[in-house]
């Protein structure tokens, strides 16, 4: 009713204000700022899913008798790596790698501790191949863990490149892990931390409250020199001490005319198929794996 005429309002005037009302209503519907909110959050949220997502050769592995490799996602390796932009693939040759196997070193906190290198002449004869194709292969968004063993016990950590720089991070060297509380023996809850060389330093990230060293982390230029330890690496633990130290590239006794290759057929047959193995895991591409086959064939067949 209207109030002053005390008539009945005309239908036309009821339709326009009932019409008005539920437009107001589907604005107010249209605009809350808590659907807005919640649709920037969901938003928000399906971005960052993609941006971290997984590739799929993280956790491919290659594992030998006594060597393990694995491709891993670098959002799982702790937010001090997946907050790095990796330079990968990485150009790298296996000389390159020799020379930053060759430099790394370590020392126990002991009395008695000294520097030592950290791979055997035998672990870098092993592995340097395979870790120079892990890297020239590796994908952006993953890392290369390895692990090795050796008579003196086993070395396991991370390597992957950032910035110009080749990243080496160790949980295990020679047996021992790098925090041993229990130890009395050792400082700051570790028994051992990494000797930085020529071209070589600590990895060093910013914290809330200041900045934190890692003394485990070693962080060098991907074009670092030969090592001045390059001719006097270390020797495996039984090999004989001549007290004037012994090469990991022992000179060639003999020409390559006069060496007699070895022609066990065990021994050719465990090579071709590690060959294959490699070749498998994309670690070697197909021309390579055809050259190197035909070598091993012809030093059989010779």
């Amino acid at each position: 009713m209207n109030p002053k005429t005390k008539q009945p309002l005309p239908p036309w005037w009821l339709g326009r204000n009932h019409n008005s009302s539920m437009k107001k209503s589907t604005d107010f519907k249209t605009t809350n700022p808590f659907r807005v909110l919640f649709a920037v959050a969901i938003t928000i949220v399906l971005v960052l899913a993609g941006c971290s997502s997984t590739h799929k050769s993280a956790d491919k592995t290659l594992t030998m008798e006594d060597f393990t490799l694995t491709y891993s996602d670098k959002a799982q390796a702790g937010s001090e790596i997946n907050e790095l932009i990796l330079q990968h693939p990485l150009t790298i040759s296996e000389r390159q790698m020799v020379f930053h196997m060759v430099a790394l070193s370590y020392e126990n906190y002991s009395l008695f501790g000294k520097a030592a290198p950290v791979f055997t002449s035998e672990d870098i004869k092993k592995i340097k191949h395979l870790l120079t194709k892990a890297l020239n292969k590796a994908h952006s968004k993953n890392i290369v863990s390895f692990k090795v063993k050796s008579e003196g016990g086993t070395t396991q950590g991370e390597l992957f490149a950032s910035k110009g720089k080749l990243h080496w991070r160790f949980f295990e060297i020679q047996g021992v892990k790098y925090s041993l509380t229990r130890n009395q023996m050792a400082r700051y809850g570790t028994a051992w931390r990494m000797v930085p060389g020529k071209g070589q330093k600590f990895h060093v990230s910013d914290k809330f409250l200041g900045t934190k060293q890692w003394t485990n982390w070693i962080e060098a230029k991907i074009d670092l020199p030969a090592p001045e330890n390059l001719k006097t690496a270390r020797p495996e633990s039984n090999a004989p001490n001549t007290g004037k130290g012994q090469s990991a590239f022992p000179p060639q006794t003999r020409s390559p005319k006069t060496a007699v290759p070895e022609k066990s057929a065990t021994d050719l047959e465990g090579k071709l198929k590690l060959l294959k193995h490699l070749h498998e895991k994309q670690l070697i591409d197909q021309q390579e794996y055809e050259t190197r086959r035909k070598d091993l064939l012809d030093q059989y067949l010779r």
